[in-house]
């Protein structure tokens, strides 16, 4: 008798436990928190003919990084870090990607403006 209530007993909470993380998991979906880290990239010169495009990348007005980009040869040219902003103990747990994640962010970029021929980026962003 004692054995079959200690059985239900395991069986009722393991249930209660699985009921329980199902209905957190349902409320829980579909939600997502976007902080922004106040870090930009802007493209200011994006070079057509030669398929070239030029990155700033910005923080509160200060430029800490220049990533030049050519598509045709795959070239990259890096001037300054971003590790510089991760000193910032504010941003220190904001700021995930690290140098080599923005020039990818870069360089696909570029390549979707070489392609599409986008010469303003504002502008194109601004009509579609």
């Amino acid at each position: 008798m004692k054995r079959s209530s200690c059985n239900r007993i395991k069986i009722m909470s393991m249930a209660l436990g699985i009921v329980s993380l199902l209905y957190i998991r349902k409320r829980m979906s579909g939600k997502t928190v976007f902080i922004s880290s106040g870090i930009k990239v802007d493209y200011p010169f994006i070079n057509l003919e030669n398929s070239e495009v030029t990155a700033y990348i910005t923080y509160k007005g200060k430029t800490y990084m220049r990533i030049q980009y050519n598509v045709l040869t795959e070239e990259t040219k890096v001037n300054g870090s971003i590790e510089s902003i991760k000193g910032n103990r504010l941003l220190k747990n904001r700021v995930m990607l690290n140098d080599a994640d923005f020039v990818e962010m870069v360089q696909c970029s570029a390549q979707f403006f070489i392609d599409n021929e986008v010469t303003d980026v504002d502008a194109f962003y601004r009509q579609n």
